[in-house]
């Protein structure tokens, strides 16, 4: 493997997997396909959250937001992460009978590697492929007026040449809209299960995170505002002289906003503070934590645009469809 794509691989590694700090040492290391934003709407607004709509890839926020809304949505999306490295994802919904469903596969390719033996690199040794992948499926329902409730199952598989990794996980959502305050409110707990099989002698971890969240639109600015408090299953409090508290709170925080510029065209930002902890490099304008993107609606057809910053590796470009059956 050539250092720079080495390089570029540990840079996905840490902003899938957990930060460095003491403080977070119990967050999960292994299918880093479940960390990925599957849609490219959420990820302009740095994971904070889906918005409601017809957009299918809400499952993946929060299961309950699956709605009558998205029968027979179908949302496609890709991103080019490092060099060869991608991923991407395909959701489709239906309703039937006051039952909101939706089917979705999600994938990370890692690319092809030279096979090297005691630390030389021969040519005759061939290469090797990674990948991760999930498989999932989705419900919800109204349970009382603007009341939902939802679950998803996610079948999890990861491999290295011809080591495999499986796990069997679970999400479960409520989510509330408040009458006349254009706001939803959101709690959800996401890859709680079990890990069948693990790559190496350590036993892999699901990715589990408990989250809030708040999506407000605001009355007089064809604005909608998104906040997540995420990972707070590993949330600590303030302990006396501790002065890193507000810093690792806002770890745990994801912002985003959507303007509607016009009946076909909007504009989304958002701030991550999680990733901008992870891979800060401490330049002068660093962008780790930002992103930025755009969706444009033309008849039946929506094409999403997202940016998210990776400090000095640069950023991603995620692109995404959605339209109707």
């Amino acid at each position: 493997m050539r250092p720079f794509r080495l390089l570029a691989c540990a840079a996905l590694a840490v902003a899938l997997a957990a930060p460095p700090s003491a403080a977070q040492s119990r967050r999960e290391t292994g299918f880093g396909v479940a960390r990925l934003d599957a849609s490219t709407r959420a990820a302009a607004l740095a994971g904070a959250g889906a918005l409601p709509g017809d957009d299918p890839t809400a499952l993946f926020y929060n299961p309950s937001l699956l709605s009558s809304e998205m029968d027979g949505a179908v949302a496609l999306s890709y991103a080019n992460l490092v060099l060869d490295v991608g991923s991407g994802a395909a959701v489709y919904a239906r309703d039937v009978r006051g039952v909101s469903g939706a089917v979705g596969v999600r994938f990370v390719s890692y690319g092809e590697f030279d096979r090297a033996t005691g630390g030389e690199v021969d040519g005759d040794e061939g290469t090797f492929g990674a990948s991760e992948a999930a498989v999932t499926v989705s419900a919800a329902r109204e349970v009382l007026p603007a009341f939902r409730v939802g679950a998803t199952v996610h079948a999890l598989f990861s491999s290295v040449d011809d080591a495999d990794a499986r796990a069997l996980a679970a999400d479960v959502g409520v989510s509330l809209a408040v009458p006349g305050q254009a706001l939803t409110l959101g709690a959800s707990l996401h890859h709680a299960g079990v890990v069948l099989s693990s790559l190496g002698e350590s036993r892999d971890r699901l990715p589990l995170d408990l989250r809030l969240t708040a999506v407000k639109r605001l009355q007089y600015v064809p604005l909608t505002v998104s906040l997540a408090l995420t990972d707070l299953q590993a949330f600590e409090g303030p302990a006396p002289g501790d002065s890193s508290f507000v810093g690792r709170a806002l770890d745990h925080v994801a912002l985003g906003g959507e303007l509607a510029l016009g009946s076909t065209l909007k504009a989304r930002v958002g701030y991550n503070g999680r990733r901008a902890g992870d891979l800060d490099a401490g330049g002068r304008l660093d962008l780790a934590g930002l992103s930025l993107g755009a969706g444009l609606t033309l008849r039946r057809v929506t094409v999403d645009y997202a940016y998210v910053g990776w400090s000095r590796f640069g950023g991603l470009h995620q692109f995404g469809v959605r339209t109707r059956l």
